[in-house]
């Protein structure tokens, strides 16, 4: 019985070990991801976006989130606000804030920024953030997030559909999807929509989604499978009514003339 024992001990010890690419491997189907060709421990793993991130999140619920640095784990800030661009969409750049009573104001490249998570915005390195005296003012061609909302939506054909309300972000914050406007209602941001400096125009009220009709919560359970479907996200969505691809980005959508 000894000898079948040492045996055994023996053929484990000869049995291959996991290398690097083993050891990657596993680590890249979790919450965490190691670059193709470097070893384990060569440098700090990075959250992987598609993770466990919700598809969906509004600017509403990410404001004043907590962020923190991959590079130091270290506190940063908090979101305040962002700039974006009124035709493609793309968000620049992201305003934070410092913690305590006499806090600083800081901007950062939104490719720098990495992730919004459920509870916190992940961002390379602290040293991407640069610290200054006020806000900068934004150029022709963009917006910031917090003086566009109350801006008045409209159809072409000038009907009122309300003020924008709040912001539907990318898990990466590096876009706006679809903006909400008064009403709990939904405008897709996929060509049929334009964002002026003055006014969002829309092509005709086929255009609003409805999300909170019959949701007795505020920005309920219901209230946001509707905004998911409306995006593409869920089961039935409005894109495959249309016969648009949900896999597309929104931006990709063909533009549809007024009649």
């Amino acid at each position: 019985m000894a000898e079948r024992g040492s045996a055994d001990v023996n053929r484990a010890e000869d049995a291959p070990r996991p290398g690097p690419a083993d050891d990657q491997d596993v680590l890249s189907t979790g919450e965490f991801l190691v670059p193709p060709g470097s070893a384990v421990g060569e440098q700090r793993p990075v959250p992987n976006p598609g993770a466990r991130a919700e598809p969906v999140l509004t600017w509403k619920r990410s404001q004043n989130m907590q962020v923190v640095s991959l590079a130091e784990g270290a506190y940063v800030g908090r979101l305040d606000d962002f700039q974006f661009d009124l035709e493609s969409h793309r968000i620049y750049g992201w305003r934070l804030k410092s913690g305590g009573m006499f806090g600083r104001s800081g901007g950062v490249a939104a490719a720098h920024l990495s992730l919004l998570g459920r509870d916190v915005a992940f961002l390379d390195t602290e040293q991407s953030v640069e610290w200054g005296p006020t806000a900068r003012r934004p150029v022709d061609g963009r917006a910031w997030a917090s003086a566009y909302r109350g801006t008045p939506a409209i159809t072409r054909r000038g009907r009122s559909l309300g003020p924008v309300q709040d912001f539907v972000l990318d898990v990466h914050g590096s876009r706006i999807t679809a903006i909400l406007i008064q009403g709990d209602r939904l405008l897709r941001l996929d060509g049929r929509v334009h964002l002026g400096p003055a006014a969002v125009i829309a092509t005709s009220m086929d255009d609003v989604v409805e999300l909170g009709e019959g949701d007795p919560e505020p920005e309920g359970p219901t209230w946001w499978a509707r905004l998911k479907e409306a995006l593409g996200f869920g089961d039935h969505s409005r894109a495959a009514d249309r016969g648009e691809d949900p896999a597309l980005p929104v931006e990709m959508a063909t533009p549809v003339e007024d009649d």
